[in-house]
């Protein structure tokens, strides 16, 4: 007779309870406990397995959810293996009064009075970079185009105003701001160090920043030469700090063991002040002027990674003249172990090199992109962009009537990306790179007075009357920092290790008992059918006939074979 299925399960049931490996179930069959005490027991693993699935369902799901943290590394890395900041200084004073006396042209606008071309060009070209008080009382910025009574036609080619030229030509040359250049506690010529740079605060000079033929596309080869026409390949002007190159550096793999501490970018042996930066500045007082600069005189300095576009209009550090400042630095480098390249982006919250390209920049980082990110929805607002923004030589410069244009862009753009965020979706999607620097700093400053030291030493001299230097210093702080990491949270030796301790903390349980409960649910009934179908299939053996003789003896007859 067959026996029933709720039968076969049942009795297979009772035999996994009685001889499982999870603690408390063989109470639950025990045949010498009660009714009571088998619930009982059978509430304390029914709650006990789920806290124990809970638990792990959890664990996973912050698992899939933050594959990462962060943490500070075991050990130290030295300054050596961290290239020297970039700094980028923006005089105040933009205009070299010899060559265009702005606050002359602008009283004679403000009055009326005609203006000559070129005085009008330049006076277009400086709005860009000029505060807004500069303005006569007919707008000569605005849409009409006339101001004191000359008008000029308004062209369509790409950058007809010429801003990057003019902001060039009317600027203070290199030998007039940079007194003396030292660098690991060497002189060396300014011009080997410091490279003339234009930004949105103008024209600024950088040191130990990568050369425009590295930080931008091919296609924005000409914007060099609109920044240094003066710069030629050949001769000494080959040592030009424009003309250096990298020797093999990247933010992501850092330098390469063929690289000495020649290499480029720049990177020092030690901490303090000998193993850093010093440059004395120097400006005359006839240079200053309050049209264009504002109530506010000296310096903008900013520190930067050697591949980072400088953004001064954004954050800087403002240095008054007749200054001796020291920036203090101290590096954060935040890098991310490469076995996380296995997730996307959106979980490690950073783009590796090969994962993110620019259309202007060659590298990535969240500064270039969020500038780019400026640049195309200024472009596609005002049909141009401004003169500092990366584009190709087909598109058009802002003129100075589209000044207010531009910048209604920046404002809307910060607008968009906030509503961006709430709603899930950022509209740049800049996130930071996988590998970054950020460079903090401690400021100290005193007061240089220089009219005493000359007339202690030598009795003051002619020609430096009317000076007002600025002596900078910046030097790491220490020879040796910690740095952050991001590191992947749980690996799968990790996850197993989770799992099997939950299991075994709150059923005794490991992973040969989910092993057993496979067994007993496909391996066990399946082994009962198939004996049960052998022996179905397998006839009994009839017994052997039996003879009897005569003398009561017995003779097996075997059966007959064909």
């Amino acid at each position: 007779m067959k026996p029933p299925l709720g039968k076969i399960v049942q009795n297979i049931a009772r035999e996994y309870f009685a001889s499982s490996t999870c603690h408390g179930m063989a109470y639950i069959v025990h045949p010498k406990l009660s009714v009571v005490e088998r619930v009982c027991w059978s509430l304390v693993v029914l709650l006990s397995l789920c806290t124990c699935i809970s638990a792990i369902v959890i664990g996973h799901q912050k698992w899939i959810e933050k594959p990462m943290i962060v943490s500070f590394s075991a050990k130290p890395i030295p300054v050596w293996k961290l290239p020297f900041p970039a700094i980028t200084i923006c005089p105040q004073s933009r205009i070299d009064v010899e060559k265009f006396n702005i606050t002359e042209v602008y009283l004679r606008a403000r009055a009326n009075k005609t203006l000559s071309q070129d005085e009008w060009r330049k006076m277009r070209a400086l709005s860009h970079v000029c505060s807004s008080v500069m303005r006569s009382k007919t707008d000569y910025y605005g849409s009409n185009g006339t101001a004191g009574g000359h008008k000029e036609a308004n062209t369509s080619t790409p950058n007809s105003e010429r801003v990057v030229e003019q902001l060039v030509r009317m600027s203070q040359s290199l030998d007039k701001l940079f007194q003396t250049c030292m660098w690991s506690f060497n002189f060396r010529p300014c011009e080997a160090l410091w490279t003339r740079k234009v930004t949105e605060n103008g024209v600024c000079y950088s040191f130990n920043m990568l050369s425009s033929e590295e930080l931008y596309t091919a296609d924005q080869a000409f914007r060099e030469r609109e920044v240094n026409p003066d710069v030629r390949k050949g001769g000494l002007h080959s040592l030009h700090a424009s003309r250096l190159r990298s020797s093999g550096w990247t933010m992501e793999n850092g330098y390469t063991l063929k690289e000495d501490l020649l290499a480029y970018p720049r990177r020092t042996a030690s901490g303090g002040f000998k193993g850093g930066a010093i440059v004395l500045l120097k400006m005359h007082q006839q240079n200053r002027e309050y049209i264009c600069s504002g109530a506010l005189q000296g310096y903008k300095v900013t520190l930067h990674p050697p591949d980072e576009f400088p953004r001064l209009s954004e954050y800087h550090i403002r240095i008054p003249p007749m200054q001796a400042v020291s920036l203090i630095v101290k590096p954060r480098l935040l890098t991310t172990q490469r076995n996380l390249h296995r997730f996307p982006y959106s979980k490690r919250q950073c783009y590796f090199s090969d994962e993110r390209t620019l259309r202007f920049f060659r590298v990535y980082n969240e500064q270039n992109c969020e500038f780019e990110c400026l640049t195309n929805f200024t472009l596609a607002s005002c049909g141009c962009v401004t003169f500092a923004m990366p584009r190709d030589n087909t598109t058009r410069v802002c003129e100075a009537h589209e000044k207010r244009c531009y910048k209604r862009a920046v404002i809307r753009l910060m607008e968009l990306d906030e509503l961006s965020v709430d709603a899930g979706e950022e509209l740049c999607d800049c996130l930071p790179a996988c590998t970054t620097i950020k460079y903090d700093v401690e400021l100290s400053n005193d007061w240089l007075n220089l009219d005493a030291m000359l007339d202690a030493m030598i009795g003051g001299q002619n020609e430096m009357k009317g000076m007002e230097p600025m002596l900078l210093y910046v030097y790491f702080k220490d020879n040796k920092f910690l740095y952050i990491e991001r590191v992947e949270y749980m690996n799968f030796n990790g996850e197993l290790a989770n799992f099997g301790g939950i299991l075994a903390l709150l059923s005794g349980m490991s992973l040969t008992s989910i092993a057993e409960i496979l067994y007993y649910i496909v391996v066990r009934p399946f082994a009962l059918w198939l004996k049960v179908q052998y022996r179905r299939a397998v006839r009994p053996v009839t017994p052997p006939e039996v003879q009897h003789t005569g003398d009561n003896s017995l003779h097996f007859v075997r059966p007959w074979i064909p």
